[in-house]
């Protein structure tokens, strides 16, 4: 990766960094959608320099910054930010875009997207619709293999239901960001998301 810009996230009293995180992130799914090639794969990452997890406690959080990364200036333009943020631009700082600095590089890593199954409580619920079982039932059986994770997370909302604010909170997720450092990788491909479990990004 080449050239990069950075986004900034301006919270306040009324504005949450979770609530900006959620809005802004969804708007960069779709910037990304529009330019994803045929096995919906686009060549922009995303790195998130304040990202922290301690997986002793369980804690962690994914700070206030994004850096988006290109392999040409023109691959970052392409994105068009200030028209897919036009909404936001009270609550976010979008940077010029800029050579990456080769020397400040201290290595390189992956953010991916990290899945897990749905929530004991959300299937039990599920069997106790379709006549299966008793929610009781069904909530002890799934709690015995149901996954979970405390990764830090962006909440976002799936594309079908988004504009059916009755069914938005049945098609909410949690969009898990796990981090690795690796070795600068030879493939630069990425998901709509900016994510990969592949491709690096450098560190700086």
């Amino acid at each position: 990766m080449n050239y990069y810009l950075e986004l900034k996230f301006l919270p306040d009293d009324e504005i949450s960094i979770n609530f900006l995180w959620s809005k802004i992130y969804k708007q960069l799914h779709l910037a990304l959608a529009v330019l994803k090639d045929e096995n919906s794969k686009v060549k922009i990452g995303f790195s998130f320099p304040d990202y922290r997890f301690d997986p002793k406690k369980g804690k962690g959080f994914i700070g206030e910054k994004l850096r988006i990364f290109g392999l040409s200036e023109q691959d970052l333009n392409q994105l068009d930010l200030p028209k897919w943020l036009s909404h936001y631009l009270d609550y976010v700082h979008i940077s010029s875009i800029r050579a990456v600095p080769l020397e400040k590089v201290i290595g390189y890593a992956v953010y991916k997207r990290k899945q897990v199954k749905s929530s004991a409580a959300r299937l039990a619920r599920q069997d106790e619709r379709k006549g299966r079982f008793s929610y009781e039932n069904a909530l002890a059986h799934y709690g015995k293999f149901v996954k979970t994770t405390s990764l830090p997370y962006i909440n976002m909302l799936s594309d079908s239901t988004s504009v059916d604010l009755a069914l938005s909170q049945k098609h909410a997720f949690k969009l898990f960001i796990e981090k690795q450092s690796v070795e600068k990788s030879a493939t630069q491909v990425f998901s709509t998301y900016g994510l990969s479990s592949v491709s690096s990004v450098p560190e700086f």
